[in-house]
Order: C-alpha cells, then structure tokens, then sequence
C-alpha cells in the first residue's frame, strides 16, 4: 500500500485505500509537480491518515465552476452518500482566475498613476469581491447541506502570498504552456512599468481577498483561513516563485510549513 497518494477525479481508489481529505480547487493544487498538496502529503509533520487525498477541479478553474459550472458534477459525487463519510477534512482554493478575468479590478487606464490604491477601481473591485464571496458562500452551504444529517468534517479555506508580475509564465521544457496572467492584465489597464507600483497592486488585491476569505471563516462555524500572504522571500524570489502566479517547489514547502502545518496541528491534523 502507497505511504501517500492524491487521487484525480478521474481515478478509482485502490483497495484498502480511502482519502481523507477532499482538495477542491485550481492550480495551487493542481499545478504540474510542485503544488500545495504535493507538499503538504510530504512533509513530515502531517498525520499518516491524511496523506490520502481526492483532488477535485482543475488548472484554470474559478470558484463558481465547484457550484455551478462544469465541476459541480465532481463535487455532487464527492458528497454523495458512498463518498462523503470518508473525509475528516475538506481543502479549497480559488480566487487567482477569477481574478485575472476581473483585470485585478484596475481602472481602464492606470496611465501616469504612481499609487498603486488610485489604480484599483473600486467599483469593479467590490463586484469581484461580492462575486467570489458568494460563491464561496455558495460552496460552504453546498457542504453544509450535504452533511445535514452526520458530522461535517472541517474547512479550510486559504489565501495567496503576493506574487510577482515579472511576465514569467509557465514553462515545461523551455516551451512556454501558459500565462503570464498579471502582467498582461497591468498592460491593458496601461498600469505603468515599475516593478514597484506593480507589486504594490498585487498585494492590495492579495489583501482584498485575503480579508474576504478570513470573514467567511469568523461567521462559518468550523471553517479556518490558511493565511500565507508574505511568507515567502520578495527579495531572491525566484527561488521561491516559478512563475507569476506559482510558488517553486521549495516555495509551496515554505508555505506548508510556514503556513499550514501550525494551522492543521491546531485542529489535530498534525503534529
């Protein structure tokens, strides 16, 4: 029998094996070799029963899309009654797509702003907010419902660090798969070049969704907000970051470990 393993949804469990957690989310799990869940069933300090994941959704995939959109249909089957008894604990991820689709709420031109927070529309901000909330509402009453009638295991839900708009997208083998996604996004705002300033929007957008996620845990019962906003280095970062929007390998092992690890310890999911 495998120490570990993270099954896709397209896999059937081995015999005598049954995850205990259920990972829903995009490409912070997701993300070829090197991902939050990879990290997280390798370290150390995890609890042998936890290191068996289901994984739901997919690389690209917003938050909406787990409720109502072409991965609802994985979670529906994951929360039926043949599946949902086996987890003690459910993952999610999103907000990095969404936001890229909402051009990180920046005003139409951010020609010859210096400050990042003139640069934000606030319009268009509250309406990204407003949307991933409720669908992240949406999702957490989804599971709510499911477990009705039984213990519902714990959520945690998590934020992002600050990522770095250098233009890097994602490479294998030196052809480039996709992305960027941040740099192209300041580009068509007219945001200007300095790397600075650009930094600077990204953690406000960080902070946005970050305080977002956090009330959502203080007014769920049994709902817990993983925060890794600056626990990586901004200053040889790409050791840490990949690319625009990825943490490296040792980057997602930073942040489990930094990061994650004290939380799930809290809650009995590891030493």
């Amino acid at each position: 029998m495998n120490s570990s393993r993270i099954y896709l949804p397209t896999d059937s469990w081995a015999p005598g094996e049954f995850p205990a957690m259920l990972a829903i989310g995009d490409s912070w799990f997701w993300y070829p070799r090197n991902n939050v869940l990879e990290a997280l069933v390798r370290h150390p300090r995890l609890k042998d029963p936890y290191r068996f994941i289901q994984m739901l959704g997919y690389n690209g995939a917003k938050l909406e899309q787990y409720v109502f959109g072409r991965y609802a249909k994985q979670l529906e089957k994951h929360l039926s009654p043949g599946f949902r008894t086996t987890y003690s604990a459910i993952l999610i991820s999103g907000a990095g797509n969404d936001a890229v689709d909402y051009k990180l709420a920046l005003k139409r031109s951010c020609a010859s702003t210096a400050s990042a927070a003139d640069c934000i529309d606030e319009e268009a901000m509250s309406a990204f907010i407003g949307k991933l909330g409720a669908a992240m509402g949406a999702l957490l009453q989804q599971i709510t419902l499911a477990y009705a009638d039984s213990h519902r295991p714990d959520i945690f839900l998590h934020t992002y660090d600050y990522p770095i708009p250098d233009g890097r997208g994602f490479k294998l083998a030196d052809l480039k798969v996709t992305g960027p996604w941040l740099s192209p996004a300041m580009k068509a705002r007219h945001v200007e070049d300095a790397m600075p300033l650009r930094r600077e929007i990204c953690r406000l957008l960080i902070d946005r969704i970050s305080t977002m996620y956090e009330g959502l845990a203080l007014n769920n019962e049994r709902v817990y907000c993983i925060k890794s906003a600056g626990c990586l280095k901004s200053d040889d970062y790409k050791k840490d970051w990949d690319n625009e929007l990825h943490p490296s390998s040792q980057g997602f092992a930073e942040v489990i470990d930094k990061c994650w690890i004290p939380v799930l310890a809290t809650h009995g999911y590891a030493r």
